[in-house]
């Protein structure tokens, strides 16, 4: 199969950032030529011609770390994660294995349409479904077209807070702290049950059609164990697969990991082995000076999710500190995108803004040459491909995006002074996207996906969501009220972490 897509321009990101009235060919799941489109042209015959003057042609986007199971998660997410941690698996009714691929069919859905071509799924995962849910998850991306590098999360201290598991109990009435304890509140499977899905899952799933991958996902660093990380790193080894963490997503995080462990939790995770080139550390808001130097000498990739860590209170990434330390930063949406659409597009966007700082005059935006390979090189290892996409080049895999220029570059003369970068990294709406080809394969044309019946897939789900996932049974209802009962118990262990003084990397506002 061999196809000719036409842009103008062809945004390659390789060897000259974009090609005026250009044009790439793909021979089966990868790229042949990428040039001027007169010269390709001779190149045919071709099967079929993608795109054309009104098209602008680019390498698909990563995100960098997402959780599929939050399409549908019940509730308007608004809280920060120390909260929010007592409530997931809370609010989810029973759900069939059928459910569960509907759902990851529509976060991949929701996914491709925001211009994302591979993602980074920490999968939280179902202990009352076999492999807890895992293979009908991976089965949508297998039969989507979609890349994708999976793990499935593990955790085994600190479940409920930041303090000792019993410490926290104790803290609740008797009775309250009985039925916490015997509810899914925390989410620590089994780790054996953990590692032996894991085992299974490289088996049946690692590099399957080139496109999977199967990664080991230690939940975040107040929750795991010394133990657990050395684990995953001993596994990840063995089977050359990757791993990927929550890391200093939170300023109590920070100050717990100095306070617990006596140093800060780059420095942890880096005398226990664990970072590494094939680690994605996610959000990496509250990392201090001393650990980006660490950071970025292990060629480890930070995900910057700038729409979650504002919704989540989060704070910040330090992208520019990061960058300027040669350390790797790629870019993810959380599932719970700055407007609930997954659209990679803005969240780009929004990260360029913040990376601003108003006290550098010299320097005001990120270089959107510079940000867009990021998000393709460090997104690529991200998903353990480093070096096969996010870039449009020969003998890389053709995971490519055609979008509608005209409203992008509307209206006429107002931007032709304008970097055209520039314009694309300011403008570009998931609305501009027209088609979406993942390893050579069109999966979605003229706005239509092409592997994913949407119109059948939304109708099923919705049934199994009035009937299921959005109809807790009694004890699933009773689950979801333990979350709100133990709330007023969490501020006591957390607000001292906020009251304490930080010196903050940036500024923009003032309180005098």
């Amino acid at each position: 199969m061999r196809t000719l897509v036409l842009g103008n321009p062809v945004v390659s990101l390789d060897r000259v950032d974009l090609i005026e009235d250009g044009a790439v060919v793909v021979e089966d799941d990868a790229i042949s030529a990428v040039g001027p489109r007169e010269l390709l042209e001779q190149r045919g015959p071709f099967d079929r011609v993608i795109g054309g003057d009104d098209s602008i042609v680019m390498p698909g986007l990563v995100n960098g770390h997402y959780h599929s199971e939050l399409s549908v998660g019940p509730g308007h997410y608004q809280y920060i994660f120390e909260q929010a941690n007592v409530h997931v698996h809370g609010g989810y009714g029973p759900a069939l294995e059928r459910d569960l691929y509907l759902i990851a069919q529509h976060s991949i859905a929701s996914m491709i349409r925001g211009g994302q071509t591979a993602a980074v799924d920490m999968y939280y995962g179902r202990p009352s479904v076999p492999h807890f849910g895992t293979e009908p998850v991976l089965q949508a991306y297998a039969d989507s077209g979609f890349r994708v590098a999976f793990g499935l999360v593990s955790r085994d201290q600190h479940v409920y807070a930041h303090e000792e598991d019993d410490c926290f109990l104790k803290r609740l009435p008797p009775a309250l702290a009985a039925e916490v304890k015997a509810s899914p509140m925390g989410y620590a499977w089994p780790l054996d049950e953990v590692f032996a899905t894991y085992e299974h899952l490289v088996r049946r799933w690692d590099g399957y059609d080139g496109r999977i991958r199967t990664v080991l996902a230690p939940d975040w660093t107040p929750a795991c164990s010394d133990d657990l990380y050395r684990r995953c790193r001993r596994v990840a080894d063995e089977h050359g697969t990757g791993i990927t963490s929550h890391v200093l997503e939170t300023r109590s995080e920070m100050h717990f990991s100095r306070e617990r462990y006596g140093v800060p939790a780059v420095q942890r995770l880096h005398q226990l082995g664990i970072l590494g080139p094939d680690m994605v550390c996610a959000h990496f808001v509250w990392v201090s000076d001393e650990e980006v130097s660490i950071f970025a000498d292990s060629g480890a990739v930070a995900s910057n999710n700038p729409g979650s860590n504002l919704r989540l209170s989060a704070g910040i990434a330090r992208v520019r500190d990061i960058r300027a330390a040669g350390g790797r930063v790629a870019f993810g949406t959380d599932g719970i995108s700055f407007n609930d659409d997954e659209d990679m597009f803005t969240e780009l966007r929004l990260a360029s803004y913040l990376y601003r700082d108003p006290r550098d005059f010299e320097h005001v935006r990120a270089d959107s040459g510079e940000l867009l390979r990021d998000a393709g090189d460090n997104g690529a290892r991200a998903i353990r491909q480093e070096g096969k996409v996010g870039r449009l080049a020969p003998g890389m895999l053709a995971d490519l995006l055609v979008l509608d220029r005209r409203r992008i570059t509307s209206p006429a003369g107002r931007y032709d002074t304008t970097p055209f970068l520039d314009i694309l990294v300011d403008r570009a709406q998931r609305h501009d996207l027209r088609t979406v080809m993942i390893n050579g394969r069109v999966v979605m044309e003229d706005g239509v996906l092409t592997t994913i019946d949407e119109a059948a897939m939304e109708a099923e789900l919705a049934e199994a969501l009035a009937k299921r996932v959005y109809d807790p049974d009694p004890v699933t209802k009773r689950h979801q009220e333990l979350g709100h009962l133990v709330g007023p118990y969490l501020p006591e262990i957390y607000r001292p972490a906020y009251e304490r003084p930080v010196t903050p990397a940036t500024g923009y506002n003032y309180r005098g």
